[in-house]
């Protein structure tokens, strides 16, 4: 009797899942909310978002997730390997200042209690375009400097006893850098600017219609300045920082 060929094995099954990469629990929340966000602007259906979400807490491995984002434009998982992530933890009453230059990777996550915390990106060199700020930060006022040209938004973060002032130039495009800052604070604001540039730089940059309360507001970190406008009395007026 002819010996009948060895069955052929399925390459996923030959494959041993050490070979993959593991999902974690907050990989699985991030692509939720992706998806959330996506049926929001109407890129998915209700249906279509129901079995995504099923499918991303089911999923036990990152290519899983990572298929239920390829269609999707600007959805990206980020790794949660400790190389990709950066831990800023101060003690009680203590502060985080990070300014100049400095290696930031593709999420940062910040736990300060009371203490100070500065995030300035301004010269960092960031490992990827769009980065992730976890904040879990309370009675502060956590401030993070974008780069001229970059973007942010807020719209994971949640505030209790507290809010945004965003002071950044919005753009309906995202900028080279964008920073999606999410994860809780409270008892304090949290504050996104840009490099805080000479006072007449600014009043420069601003437009010519600008009202005076603009002005005001991108001069309150420098001297008082002298600000002409149309609703000036006698055409000028001091502006107090």
């Amino acid at each position: 009797m002819a010996r009948r060929p060895a069955q052929e094995q399925h390459p996923r099954e030959s494959e041993p899942e050490q070979a993959r990469e593991r999902a974690s629990d907050g990989e699985r929340e991030d692509v939720a909310g992706m998806l959330a966000r996506a049926m929001v602007a109407g890129r998915l259906t209700p249906v279509e978002y129901s079995d995504r979400a099923a499918i991303a807490q089911a999923a036990r491995y990152r290519d899983q997730l990572d298929g239920l984002l390829s269609d999707l434009p600007g959805a990206v998982l980020h790794s949660s390997h400790a190389s990709d992530v950066l831990e800023l933890e101060a003690g009680l009453g203590g502060s985080i200042h990070r300014r100049g230059y400095w290696k930031v990777p593709p999420t940062l996550r910040v736990h300060s209690w009371v203490g100070g915390v500065l995030l300035d990106l301004s010269e960092a060199e960031c490992a990827t375009a769009v980065l992730a700020v976890d904040l879990a930060t309370g009675m502060c006022s956590p401030t993070v400097v974008l780069p001229e040209g970059a973007t942010a938004d807020v719209d994971d973060l949640r505030i209790s006893a507290g809010s945004v002032r965003d002071e950044t130039v919005h753009r309906r495009e995202r900028g080279t850098l964008h920073v999606s800052v999410r994860g809780r604070h409270s008892f304090g604001d949290v504050i996104l600017r840009h490099p805080v540039r000479g006072r007449w730089e600014r009043l420069r940059a601003l437009p010519h219609d600008a009202p005076r309360t603009v002005a005001r507001r991108v001069t309150r970190r420098g001297r008082p300045a002298r600000v002409e406008g149309p609703g000036a009395a006698g055409g000028s007026g001091n502006v107090g920082t």
